[in-house]
């Protein structure tokens, strides 16, 4: 069975968290840095990925204001969606990942992180936060 990749997208960060096989658990798989708004890097560096692990499906963060609105974050995520779609990537499906960041600093705080630790791996903690979110709505889903 293929793999889902999770991807928190950032204007200069890329979190990446994967599935395994069974598309039952999620790892943080990698924290991708790219120039500053370049994002067909941190395009090319995502089919890259999902060549290489087999992916089938991607759940991107999709970050809405916090009364449920579309900002401007938000848009550039789903430019980044079309953008990748045209590319060649696997189906995207937006997740809502409001607080994300924040579960994944407190998780990694809890773990003993440094600050400095932390801000190297929040990303990829956060994407496996969206990828999580993406797997238990399909079980739920699932049983309906």
């Amino acid at each position: 069975m293929s793999k889902i990749l999770g991807l928190d997208l950032g204007t200069k960060t890329l979190g990446i968290a994967i599935s395994d096989s069974a598309q039952k658990l999620a790892v943080a798989y990698e924290n991708y840095t790219f120039p500053s708004h370049y994002y067909k890097k941190a395009r090319a560096h995502v089919l890259a990925v999902c060549a290489k692990e087999n992916i089938c499906e991607i759940a991107l963060g999709y970050p809405l204001n916090t009364d449920g609105t579309v900002g401007e974050r938000a848009k550039s995520a789903e430019r980044f969606r079309d953008d990748l779609l045209k590319e060649g990537a696997p189906p995207i499906v937006l997740v809502n990942e409001t607080y994300t960041t924040l579960a994944a600093t407190e998780e990694l705080a809890r773990l003993g992180y440094t600050k400095t630790q932390i801000k190297a791996q929040i990303d990829a903690v956060a994407a496996k936060y969206i990828l999580e979110t993406y797997l238990e709505r399909r079980k739920q889903d699932e049983r309906k």
